[in-house]
């Protein structure tokens, strides 16, 4: 008999739809896994969210690295803030969650989708949270939000290392500076001799400002 099980590409943890405060999605690195995303959720310890992980195909956000000119990451680099986009859609329950009470937390691959969906869907989610990301494509690109606006009312947690093999602490750098330029508030942090992990000590720090931002939103 064929074998018809079903591939989940997507899991969730925490509050139910219809009754979360909040929702945070998770965005995972290159070749990792949903659940390890979901496991770290666990240690951001925000109560009331509905905590949505998806999963890329073949594990990849991108196929190239964030350097490369955007054009060499396409389609896949479109399609996955896209994903993005339909999730924050789903997120917000019909519109019971507005933008303030939804957020993305990502790491690596993830987190450099983070801020690619905040620069392509600026107001649609009121934080992001980019463990070890950073901007996508090489300097010079043009990182203005999509339609000529601001990224004003967005905050910004980004984590960083003096040794990330991945993402050099100039690249991290250098996102914080600009996504402060275009009018996001940034909390910026760079963790000496921290290898490409998210640690306990960035994700106390991480916690404190999601519950910070997220906690205190009213209904």
């Amino acid at each position: 008999m064929a074998n018809h099980t079903q591939v989940v590409r997507l899991r969730e943890a925490g509050q139910p739809r219809g009754l979360a405060e909040r929702a945070g999605i998770l965005l995972h690195g290159r070749s990792r896994t949903k659940q390890e995303m979901l496991d770290l959720a666990t240690g951001l310890e925000i109560g009331g969210t509905r905590w949505i992980a998806p999963y890329a195909d073949n594990g990849l956000w991108y196929p190239g690295r964030f350097m490369e000119p955007l054009a060499s990451n396409e389609p896949f680099l479109t399609r996955s803030v896209e994903r993005c986009h339909r999730l924050v859609e789903d997120a917000s329950d019909g519109g019971r969650l507005g933008p303030s009470r939804i957020f993305i937390v990502g790491f690596s691959q993830g987190a450099c989708i983070a801020i690619e969906y905040a620069l392509r869907h600026p107001g649609c989610c009121g934080a992001i949270v980019v463990f070890s990301g950073c901007l996508m494509g090489p300097a010079g690109t043009d990182w203005h939000p999509a339609g000529g606006g601001t990224l004003r009312g967005m905050n910004v947690f980004i984590t960083g290392s003096d040794v990330d093999e991945w993402i050099p602490e100039e690249q991290t750098r250098e996102a914080g500076r600009v996504l402060t330029e275009l009018g996001a508030d940034v909390d910026l942090r760079i963790y000496p001799s921290r290898p490409h992990i998210v640690s306990s000590l960035e994700l106390a720090e991480a916690r404190a400002f999601l519950r910070s931002r997220m906690l205190e939103v009213p209904a």
